[in-house]
């Protein structure tokens, strides 16, 4: 059944055009459906370059010498975690709107879904999170600190990274579930962060001087790892267009 009408603003119709031109597809007028799933997620994002000045400023501030340890790993976790998280609820509310013009789909299997969010994605998230409770345990100068920060990080990309693997397809028709696909990969990427929560490695260097070579190398080597599996996660999203299909209409 296709969607007829759907409500949607002209910022959602040129954020979901400008998107799909991105992908290999040109429309002059996107499908409602498209609208708005894609144009909330393009209007989410928009003020990210404003949230990472401020971020870096905030970073910078939280470093100094005066502000206690603890308190640089808690505001690294809410300056990582708050602002994406917020931004991802206007995505679950069009997504939310979506599922009301559509017949509701099925959930893609696991191993399908883990294919659409990225593999080399997965991997960065375990390696993040996996090798830095590893290096916490048994290398850290501030194991408290560093695991709060860790386990706030793992909490806030559970719930994006989740709904990306078993929400349900929502979708009308072939090319409406290839942008379903595309925005499993886009979520995850865009709202759950793993790679900034690396830096709690550096929190916890930074808090004693001279460095252990016990220390310092094997957070080194941690950093290395996380960089060289994010790279491959950055290769993987660059893939091919959306196939043939109906995005929208095109004036003659």
């Amino acid at each position: 059944m296709a969607v007829e009408a759907a409500w949607t603003t002209l910022a959602e119709r040129q954020g979901a055009r400008a998107w799909l031109a991105r992908h290999g597809v040109v429309v002059d007028e996107p499908t409602p459906l498209l609208a708005v799933r894609v144009g909330a997620r393009v209007l989410a994002t928009r003020s990210y370059q404003a949230y990472g000045v401020l971020s870096s400023v905030v970073w910078m501030v939280a470093l100094f010498p005066p502000v206690p340890v603890l308190a640089r790993f808690l505001v690294l976790s809410v300056v990582c975690t708050a602002y994406p998280l917020l931004r991802w609820r206007r995505v679950r509310q069009a997504d939310r709107t979506a599922a009301r013009l559509v017949p509701a789909g099925a959930r893609p299997s696991l191993r399908v879904a883990a294919g659409q969010v990225g593999r080399w994605y997965l991997a960065a998230v375990a390696t993040t999170f996996g090798g830095g409770m590893v290096l916490c345990a048994g290398f850290a100068a501030n194991p408290a600190g560093w695991a709060a920060a860790l386990v706030i990080g793992a909490a806030s990309v559970a719930p994006v990274l989740g709904r990306a693997l078993r929400a349900p397809v929502i979708a009308e028709d072939e090319a409406s579930s290839a942008v379903d696909a595309a925005l499993r990969a886009y979520d995850a990427r865009a709202f759950a962060v793993p790679f900034l929560f690396t830096f709690a490695a550096w929190i916890d260097l930074s808090t004693s001087w001279p460095w252990a070579p016990a220390r310092f190398v094997p957070a080194v080597g941690y950093f290395v790892l996380v960089v060289a599996v994010h790279v491959g996660a950055a290769v993987e999203a660059r893939r091919p267009g959306l196939p043939r299909g109906h995005y929208g209409t095109v004036t003659p």
